[in-house]
C-alpha cells in the first residue's frame, strides 16, 4: 500500500492530523494548566505542546497512509475533521468566556490608579507624621536600598517574594482579600511604579510613604519582601519592617521562594550569636561539634528540615572545611544571611 501514500486523500490526512495534533496538543496543556503560573515563558509552554501534538499527528497519519485501506483512511479524515471543529469550538468558547469575564472586571480595572495617591514621586524622600519610620529615597543618583546586608531574623514568615519588575512596571497592593476570589475582582489600595533608568537597569518611579522592604537595591536588581502568609491568588508581604505592617500582593506579580530555595541561592551565613550557636558534624545535636573560627563565613550547599550542611570558608575565601547547622527551629530563623559579601 506504499503507493496510496501519495494520493490525494492521504495528503489530505496529513494536513487535517497535523491541525487536530496542534489543536489537542492545545487542550492537553489547557487541561492540565501546563503554562499557569510561568508569565511570559506561560505561552511558550503552551504552544510547545501544540506542536508536540502537531508532530505526533504526523507521525501516525504517515504510518496509517502505509498500513490500513483506502476507505478508512477516509473515515480517518472525517474523525480529524470532526476533532478540528470540536477543538476549534472549543477554544472559541474559552475566548468567548475570557471576554465576558475582562467586561465584567472592567470597572475594577478603571478603579486601578495609574498614579496612587500614596506615592513619592522619584528624588524624594518623606518622612510619616507622628513616627520616625523614613520611606525610601529613589534618587537615583544615590545607592537605591533600604537594606542591611544581613537578614533580620524577627518575624520569619516563609520565606521570600521577588517583584518581577522586568515585566511589570506596576506592582499592586492590595488589602486583606477575599478568599475564593481572584486578584481582578479586588481593587488595589496602592502600588509601586517601576521605570528605566539611564543605565539601563531598573529604578522606583513612585512608591506610597511607608513602603521599607526587607532589601531594595535596584542597581543589584535586588527587591524582596518577606511573605507571611499565601493563598490561591495573593502574597502576604511585610511591606515595611519597622512596623511590620502587611500587605497583599498578586501570587503571579513575581517569584515565592520560601525559605530553603532562598538561602540556598546566597552568598554566606553567620550566626547572630556565635558563642550560643554550634557546627556539627552531623545534622542532629548530640554529635561532635567543630571549633569555630573568628570571623569565618559558612557557605549553605545542603538543606535538610532545619538543618543546614555548609562549606567553612577561611579569610581567603577557600574552603577549610564543612559542617551542619542548625538554621532554623520552631518557625524561627536562627541564622543571618549575607547578599553581597
Amino acid at each position: 500500500m506504499a503507493h496510496q501514500a501519495v494520493k490525494p486523500y492521504s495528503f489530505l490526512m496529513y494536513f487535517l492530523a497535523i491541525i487536530a495534533g496542534f489543536f489537542l496538543g492545545l487542550v492537553y496543556a489547557a487541561i492540565t494548566e501546563a503554562g499557569k503560573g510561568q508569565m511570559l515563558a506561560g505561552g511558550a509552554i503552551v504552544f510547545f505542546h501544540g506542536l508536540i501534538g502537531a508532530f505526533i499527528g504526523l507521525c501516525l497519519s504517515l504510518f496509517a497512509a502505509f498500513k490500513v485501506r483506502r476507505d478508512l483512511i477516509i473515515k480517518i479524515n472525517v474523525v480529524l475533521a470532526l476533532v478540528i471543529v470540536t477543538s476549534f469550538a472549543y477554544f472559541y468558547v474559552k475566548y468567548q468566556k475570557r471576554q465576558r469575564e475582562k467586561l465584567e472586571n472592567e470597572p475594577f480595572k478603571q478603579e486601578q490608579p495609574k498614579t496612587p495617591k500614596k506615592t513619592v514621586p522619584a528624588g524624594e524622600a518623606m518622612q510619616l507624621e507622628g513616627s520616625q519610620t523614613t520611606s525610601i529615597n529613589y534618587n537615583k543618583g544615590k545607592s537605591l536600598t533600604v537594606m542591611s546586608e544581613k537578614g533580620n531574623l524577627d518575624h520569619t514568615g516563609l520565606g521570600m517574594f521577588i517583584p518581577n519588575f522586568h515585566e511589570n512596571k506596576t506592582l499592586y497592593f492590595y488589602g486583606n482579600p477575599t478568599l475564593g476570589k481572584g486578584v481582578m475582582e479586588h481593587s488595589p489600595t496602592d502600588s509601586i511604579t517601576f521605570k528605566k533608568s539611564q543605565y539601563g537597569g531598573f529604578e522606583i518611579a513612585t512608591a506610597p510613604p511607608w513602603l521599607v522592604p526587607d532589601h531594595l537595591k535596584l542597581d543589584y536588581d535586588m527587591l524582596y519582601f518577606k511573605v507571611q502568609s499565601i493563598t490561591h491568588d495573593f502574597i502576604e508581604i511585610t511591606v515595611n519592617t519597622t512596623t511590620n505592617q502587611t500587605s497583599f500582593v498578586d501570587r503571579y506579580s513575581g517569584k515565592l521562594l520560601y525559605w530553603p530555595e532562598f538561602l540556598m541561592q546566597i552568598n554566606s551565613v553567620e550566626f547572630p550569636d556565635p558563642e550560643s550557636h554550634f557546627i556539627y558534624n552531623r545534622p542532629f545535636e548530640t554529635s561532635g561539634k567543630q571549633n569555630q573560627v573568628p570571623n569565618m563565613l559558612m557557605r549553605p550547599i545542603r538543606i535538610k528540615n532545619e538543618w543546614m550542611q555548609v562549606e567553612l570558608l577561611g579569610d581567603d575565601f577557600k574552603v577549610i572545611g564543612n559542617g551542619w547547622i542548625r538554621w532554623m527551629e520552631n518557625g524561627k530563623l536562627l541564622v543571618n544571611y549575607s547578599l553581597l559579601s
